[in-house]
């Protein structure tokens, strides 16, 4: 039976410099770009991460099947470099702090991701502004049209001051 370990994949000079460190391991949610292959300079956000077999699936790279489906693409963890690491979990941010202590350098610390808001919410700030928006036209609505109105008016009274 083969013991699983953690895959490791090379970080980007970045963020080597940033962090003190050369190689983490890749967790779902993280950037990646791939360095060697045929997908070189391909990239995207980590799927899947297959630990047994030491191969990472990227979101956006597919392999088209015989029948014409696609499928995911399982990359070696050597061809892939990490772009940006997801800090969503907080045990891997502490991982790399530890790090630091034990190296005894300062590291840069990641700049704070602005949350990202829930469907629901966004549905409902939607709403909430159409709503906002339909009573400001319908307000605006009934002042126009008579405007609209004694224009057109000032024109009919001008072509009849003429005709006469």
């Amino acid at each position: 039976m083969k013991m699983i370990t953690k895959v490791k994949v090379t970080l980007s000079s970045d963020l080597r410099k940033r962090y003190g460190i050369r190689a983490f391991p890749i967790a779902t949610g993280d950037i990646v770009k791939v360095k060697s292959g045929k997908r070189k300079g391909e990239g995207g956000k980590v799927v899947e991460v297959d630990h047994v077999s030491g191969r990472v699936s990227v979101e956006g790279i597919t392999i088209a099947k015989a029948d014409g489906k696609h499928t995911e693409l399982y990359l070696k963890a050597q061809d892939l470099t990490i772009t940006k690491l997801d800090f969503s979990r907080e045990e891997r941010l502490q991982k790399i702090r530890e790090i630091a202590t034990i190296k005894r350098i300062t590291i840069q610390e990641p700049e704070p991701e602005e949350a990202v808001e829930e469907p629901a919410e966004i549905e409902a700030e939607a709403s909430e502004i159409k709503e906002t928006d339909t009573l400001e036209e319908s307000a605006d609505e009934p002042e126009k049209e008579p405007e609209e109105e004694s224009e057109e008016e000032a024109e009919e009274e001008k072509s009849e001051s003429e005709d006469e």
